[in-house]
């Protein structure tokens, strides 16, 4: 992945009307929560899809973030996923994962001081991610 791309999808919605694009920055505007630290662990590998990722446990402020976009996102009619929230942030794609990944921890400290929305596009190169709004998380 090139390091513009990193990044932790928070809820997936799939593409949006323009004019469903207020409901969304309503939705995350009306978000107050204070800020926290993500630790990525470990290392995982799915061979089926092929991806390598960075994973880690998920702390009560990613928890509490994630919860309230989707009760937002429920309550304007967005497509919310059913399956369980996994935080982790995708390294490599086409990744050969025949063999574990190697033992040693790893530890990455990633502060999150605010979230963001994103439009993506899928080009040949790979996808592209254009920021659309910035909302900060409390800082206290």
């Amino acid at each position: 992945m090139r390091r513009e791309t990193l990044h932790l999808t928070l809820a997936f919605v799939g593409g949006v009307a323009a004019d469903r694009l207020p409901a969304l920055r309503d939705i995350a505007g009306a978000i107050r929560l204070p800020s926290f630290a993500l630790r990525f662990e470990r290392l995982e590998c799915v061979r089926r899809k092929r991806i390598a990722w960075a994973a880690g446990d998920i702390p009560q402020g990613l928890r509490d973030l994630v919860d309230a976009l989707a009760a937002g996102l429920e309550a304007a009619r967005f497509p919310v996923e059913e399956r369980p929230f996994a935080a982790h942030v995708t390294l490599l794609r086409h990744a050969d994962c025949t063999s574990p990944p190697p033992a040693e921890e790893l530890r990455i400290e990633w502060p999150v001081k605010d979230f963001v929305l994103v439009e993506s596009e899928l080009r040949p190169g790979g996808a592209s991610y254009r920021i659309l709004q910035r909302w900060p998380l409390d800082q206290t």
